[in-house]
């Protein structure tokens, strides 16, 4: 069961990491290469959506919306967009961004 604490803050910002190398697949899906830490991921079509909108702008909730959107039916876009954005932070892909914008 999650606790409040691994769940993300949906005001945080969500930032890429600048050594993160991305690569789109044919298929919708993406490739993630941290040149520091040489980590490899893989996210399918809906973790791509979450990556391109990581660039420090986009609120959680924002993104969240977003996707909800596009996919109007799904009931888990919360806990989904959630676990994405965890595995890319334990990852050291983004970095939450609590700054405002100007």
């Amino acid at each position: 069961m999650q606790t409040p604490a691994s769940l993300p803050d949906t005001a945080d910002r969500p930032l890429r990491d600048s050594n993160v190398v991305d690569e789109w697949l044919a298929d919708g899906s993406m490739v993630l290469f941290h040149t520091t830490s040489r980590q490899l991921i893989t996210l399918n079509a809906t973790g791509a959506l979450v990556w391109k909108h990581c660039d420090g702008t986009c609120t959680v909730a924002e993104i969240e919306a977003e996707l909800r959107a596009m996919f109007p039916g799904v009931p888990t876009i919360a806990p989904d967009v959630g676990a994405i954005l965890r595995e890319l932070r334990e990852r050291g892909m983004v970095n939450p961004n609590r700054s405002p914008i100007p």
